[in-house]
């Protein structure tokens, strides 16, 4: 049997200019990495990728991408955020002659305009149409656009090539269980992307993944690892030998399974990212996230927290009914329930959402520059605030809740609870690492010229030695807010910058309303 031809193929993950101050960039830099996670969706690309194919995965988040070599085919992942700099990379490579493939969030709703880019466009998941369209490459006929009408079974899923990762650049490894959505928030691309039909993976399937990874600490990037009550539970009842420690997303009625969320802690579940939205009703039932009701947020998460489980919310402002004043509604929240982690967005709209449609319709939309849309960055026109006062107050916000006199008493009242006081069942640092990284927090806390760190850090102290805080958990809560603040940091210094940016759209709105 004649021995096929092999091919170099390049996949990219592009570099996102502005990031979150929650993806925890910073702590992860701290501890000598380059990122804290990679995506998911290129190391199971290449497991999806026939054998006669010499892949290298590219991310850009943690080394460069060589335009200088010459593979003979590239694909690339695209989000909103990180667009620009796709169709740079994309150029480089077809002018060398090299087809370009996209795919991801972004190329699956704005075809046409990645064709203007790319050589071919892979529209949704691609388990069923990667290697298609790799056959096709192959003979000379690659198409325009691989889509179907029908999704992927998803029972089982190939493990990911995480070894074509440098995965000692990062701290996490993601791990998908389940794909779809039943809930149809306006601002979200989930249901769009995925269905309304949740579709769960063979759990015998998951483990084996799990086993197989070269970190023990995992994120499941599943939008609502928990929807399906009896599947969570035979889930991490599975998870408790292997040793891991893991973050998820779920939704707040999990504040209420008492039962499962102490299976959940059992197997290692460190933290629970929330989509609380809003505190304000109308902004809920304008965004039709109708399963969140405010009046049961504070129960839910002091169940969550007595579990031992960090709860990390998640809001948004900028929706119709929204003022300025949903930023003290959060921090007013933030300190009644004790919460030092706490995610604040401005409302965005992703193609493909039905947000986005109708901000396009109302002229609410105005075709903002893609790199700013995760988050920290006002990209529409807002009802009641303009751009320029809404990105102020944001910034104002954020450095009052982060600021280390805020923090001591949110994080002193928290972890005097005692809820904390188990260590974490993954520990896969070294001795010298953990030496290094106890001189670090002394440097940055006890020695500070900053006498609301040297509290904060004398008050968990005092926790530890009491027996009401793990160490491991305090060292890692250190870290973590020496990261966000030092974030934060970089986004306020650099805020002015951009004020006359937003100044310049606020004022072609006063015009645009002036015309009609």
């Amino acid at each position: 049997m004649q021995e096929k031809k092999q091919y170099r193929l390049f996949l990219i993950n592009p570099l996102q200019k502005h990031k979150h101050f929650a993806t925890q960039i910073e702590m992860g830099r701290l501890l000598g990495k380059k990122n804290v996670m990679s995506p998911l969706a290129l190391p199971l690309l290449a497991a999806l990728t026939p054998e006669h194919y010499v892949i290298r995965i590219i991310d850009e988040e943690t080394e460069e991408v060589p335009l200088n070599e010459k593979p003979d085919i590239v694909g690339i992942t695209t989000l909103s955020i990180t667009i620009g700099r796709a169709y740079e990379i994309a150029g480089s490579y077809r002018q060398q002659g090299v087809p370009v493939i996209m795919g991801g969030p972004y190329a699956t709703y704005m075809p046409d305009e990645i064709l203007q880019h790319a050589d071919s466009v892979v529209i949704g998941e691609a388990e069923e149409l990667w290697e298609k369209c790799l056959e096709d490459f192959e003979k000379g006929s690659l198409k325009k656009i691989y889509s179907s009408e029908i999704k992927p079974a998803y029972k089982k899923s190939l493990i990911p090539r995480w070894d074509l990762v440098k995965t000692k650049d990062v701290l996490t490894i993601g791990v998908q269980v389940s794909r779809g959505c039943p809930y149809n928030c306006e601002f979200c691309l989930v249901t769009q992307m995925f269905g309304k039909k949740m579709r769960y993976r063979e759990i015998d399937n998951v483990v084996e993944e799990i086993r197989s990874l070269p970190l023990k600490k995992i994120l499941f990037v599943d939008d609502n690892l928990t929807f399906i009550k009896k599947y969570a539970f035979d889930l991490v009842r599975q998870l408790r030998p292997l040793g891991i420690t893991w973050t998820c997303q779920s939704s707040i009625e999990i504040g209420f399974e008492e039962n499962l969320l102490q299976e959940m802690a059992a197997s290692g579940c460190q933290n629970i990212i929330i989509g609380l939205e809003s505190l304000n009703e109308n902004s809920i039932r304008e965004t039709h996230k109708f399963h969140n009701r405010i009046e049961e947020y504070k129960q839910c998460i002091e169940n969550i927290q007595k579990a031992g489980i960090q709860v990390y919310p998640s809001f948004v402002v900028g929706f119709d009914h929204d003022t300025l004043g949903e930023f003290d509604n959060i921090v007013r929240f933030s300190e009644d329930c004790h919460l030092p982690y706490v995610m604040i967005s401005l409302l965005g709209a992703s193609p493909g959402s039905e947000l986005y449609e109708r901000a396009n319709l109302d002229g609410s939309w105005y075709g903002s520059p893609t790199e700013f849309r995760g988050g920290i960055f006002p990209v529409m026109y807002y009802r009641n605030f303009t751009q320029v006062e809404v990105y102020r107050k944001y910034i104002d916000t954020l450095q009052n809740l982060y600021s280390f006199k805020s923090l001591s008493v949110r994080a002193t009242a928290l972890y005097d609870s005692g809820y904390f006081n188990t260590p974490n069942a993954s520990d896969d640092t070294g001795f010298f690492f953990k030496v290094k990284v106890s001189f670090q927090i002394l440097k940055w806390y006890l020695f500070s010229s900053d006498k609301d760190k040297r509290k904060l850090f004398i008050h968990l102290f005092l926790l530890f030695r009491s027996g009401k805080l793990a160490i491991d958990k305090m060292i890692i809560f250190l870290l973590s807010m020496e990261g966000i603040t030092r974030h934060i940091k970089k986004i306020a210094a650099g805020s002015e910058e951009y004020i006359s940016m937003f100044a310049h759209y606020d004022e072609l709105r006063v015009k645009q309303y002036k015309n009609r």
